[in-house]
């Protein structure tokens, strides 16, 4: 008898597992994008989508100043806005005046290495050496031993001077592939060793990229709603911090925010200067009114061309909101600095903003991307309020106790412990020792013998 032909054994197998994946939907990715872009960049996206969505006019004249339709209503989205009306009257600045290094994302580095390693000549020859060697994204493939042999210097030096450089603006940039990068920017915004975030990139990168919820909740051993919030927040961070580094476009910088006195005291504006009033089309409106007097093909085409103009003015909504609010607390904690009594701000950090304002700590960070903020003492990157690589509160906190302790009778890391709960910040004692450690610091027993 013929033994079967290698045709007739094989099988097609077709099995079916479930798997939970994660995507961004449009109106999600749409408000990210918007939140994100600066003025001048959200002045480029509103004309591009006005070109091809017909549904999405421009107010002018006194129509400006009536208050939008009912189908849209401004004060039902945003209570914390005392801004009220898109395209209404409020005040509105005047374009920004130029500033030398936002001609090219090039020279903004070039600045900022300038400013960093202005009192160590040898550090500032390494990060030049370093800030030309970046490809494209930002990233730097050249290892710190043949830049240490180029330059006469040490591997150690050189992996020092490009710490420094990736917790410059944008963080993360001079990182040798993207998980180093996201994994900076996670520190940036204050999470720590342990959080699903940081866990995720370092331990399920690969599974990541595919977006299995149930994947890195088995790998990881979390629940699946802890990893959808980590994903949330990791699909905030730029995996490639210097994309736009070898764009030379020389142009004005045009403040997102503007802080100005009015009646003697300080005040925020959010600036839509360039923003054109908007309204959602009358006739659009009419045909999704009366859909029985159009053909199937015309009301379909003009709700899906309503929808994305209402997606797009409520992002503006959205993004004037949060730029506020997030101005507001920056104000707070620096009248003292834009009024001019003081020259030496105060820092904030993107988590405890991000807490206190209930977003997302990504959304933070997208929002102080790349926008400027204009003041009477002079116009700064939004960003630059913020703590530069501060890891965790916690631990400037801890470093201040040891600080002012009695040298001759230190604090043990369980009274430290105590002295953190008091002011807010609920640690045990094996945390602070963990902090302890990362900071170098010895124990109790050793700073009492050290003195």
């Amino acid at each position: 008898m013929n033994s079967p032909s290698h045709w007739g054994t094989q099988r097609l197998d077709v099995t079916l597992r479930p798997e939970l994946a994660l995507h961004l939907t449009p109106e999600m990715r749409l408000r990210l994008d918007i939140l994100q872009a600066n003025i001048l960049s959200l002045e480029e996206m509103l004309t591009a989508e006005m070109q091809q969505n017909p549904a999405l006019e421009t107010a002018e004249g006194d129509e400006r100043k009536e208050k939008p339709s009912e189908d849209f209503s401004i004060d039902d989205f945003y209570p914390h806005n005392p801004i009220a009306g898109y395209g209404g009257t409020e005040e509105r600045p005047e374009p920004g005046s130029p500033c030398a290094d936002r001609s090219s994302i090039e020279e903004h580095m070039m600045l900022a290495i300038a400013r960093e390693f202005s009192d160590c000549e040898a550090d500032y020859k390494i990060a030049r050496y370093i800030l030309e060697d970046l490809d494209e994204d930002g990233f730097l493939h050249e290892d710190a031993q043949s830049i240490a042999a180029e330059l006469g210097t040490t591997s150690e030096e050189v992996e020092n001077v490009r710490r420094r450089i990736q917790l410059l603006d944008p963080v993360g940039i001079a990182s040798h592939d993207i998980p180093e990068a996201l994994l900076l920017q996670l520190q940036a915004l204050g999470y720590e060793e342990d959080s699903a975030e940081v866990r995720i990139i370092k331990d399920g990168y690969d599974t990541l990229l595919q977006k299995r919820v149930t994947s890195l909740a088995k790998l990881l051993k979390l629940p699946t709603d802890v990893i959808t919030r980590a994903f949330e927040t990791i699909c905030g961070l730029d995996p490639k911090p210097g994309r736009n580094f070898h764009e030379i476009a020389c142009r004005s910088v045009q403040p997102d925010i503007t802080i100005r006195y009015r009646e003697g005291k300080l005040v925020i504006v959010v600036n839509e200067g360039p923003l054109p009033g908007l309204r959602l089309s009358a006739k659009f409106r009419d045909i999704l009114r009366n859909p029985k007097m159009f053909s199937r093909e015309e009301v379909e085409f003009a709700r899906r061309k309503f929808e994305n103009a209402q997606l797009f003015i409520k992002g503006i909504l959205q993004r004037r909101d949060t730029l506020y609010r997030l101005a507001r607390d920056v104000l707070l904690s620096n009248y003292d600095f834009f009024s001019g009594r003081t020259k030496q701000s105060t820092p904030l950090l993107m988590k405890t903003i991000a807490d206190k304002l209930e977003l997302h700590a990504s959304t933070i960070s997208r929002a102080v991307s790349d926008k400027y903020i204009e003041s009477p003492v002079g116009i700064f990157p939004l960003r630059s309020f913020f703590a530069k690589g501060e890891r965790n509160p916690v631990i400037s906190k801890l470093g201040a106790i040891i600080a002012e302790e009695d040298k001759d009778d230190p604090f043990t890391d369980a009274q430290i412990a105590e002295q953190l709960t008091r002011i807010g910040f609920k640690v045990s004692r094996r945390t602070v020792a963990k902090h302890r450690l990362k900071l170098n610091i010895p124990d109790r027993f050793q700073r009492k013998a050290l003195g």
